[in-house]
């Protein structure tokens, strides 16, 4: 099984979702901001929601 390999940091990550969720940015303004694909953002919105910082 392989491990993707991302340029962003696990503190960058959460920085990331926090900006979506207590700043009440939009998801695509702030992946285009990061350099993040939507569906990254999506994705890790979901997981920080499920398991917090574990998911990410």
């Amino acid at each position: 099984m392989s491990k993707r390999r991302t340029k962003h940091e696990l503190d960058e990550r959460i920085q990331i979702v926090r900006q979506v969720l207590d700043k009440r940015k939009t998801i695509g303004a702030t992946a285009k901001k990061h350099g993040v694909d939507e569906r990254t953002l999506k994705s890790w919105i979901r997981k920080y929601q499920a398991d917090g910082v574990d998911g990410l």
